[in-house]
């Protein structure tokens, strides 16, 4: 009985730390154009899928929306930096697509 208890909680406390990411749309990418105007739904998807791959591998990933755009500016190189020198081969464009996509959905709506 004491077993099935820790189990239970353990699986509780493992669901509640993962981070359920919103999925880009064209109206993310619409509403930064301003500020990235080349910039692409598939590009947004591809920061997402870097994002997911390169920081989920190491730590529990954090919603966008958990930092403002200046700190994500700060943050994603530092890290990008510690990934490479773990191993990682994340580039100048995918630690820019990973950037514009954290800094994109950390004002999205999240009621979708």
């Amino acid at each position: 009985m004491k077993n099935k208890i820790i189990t239970a909680a353990t699986i509780l406390f493992l669901a509640s730390c993962s981070v359920q990411l919103i999925t880009p749309t064209q109206s993310d990418v619409d509403r930064v154009k301003t500020k990235y105007p080349d910039y692409t739904l598939a590009e947004l998807n591809e920061g997402k899928a870097l994002y997911e791959q390169n920081c989920g591998n190491c730590h529990g990933l954090k919603k966008p929306s958990s930092e403002p755009e200046g700190e994500w500016k700060e943050i994603v190189p530092e890290m990008t930096e510690k990934a490479n020198k773990k191993g990682a081969k994340i580039d100048a464009r995918q630690q820019e697509l990973i950037l514009k996509y954290v800094i994109t959905m950390s004002n999205a709506t999240v009621s979708r």
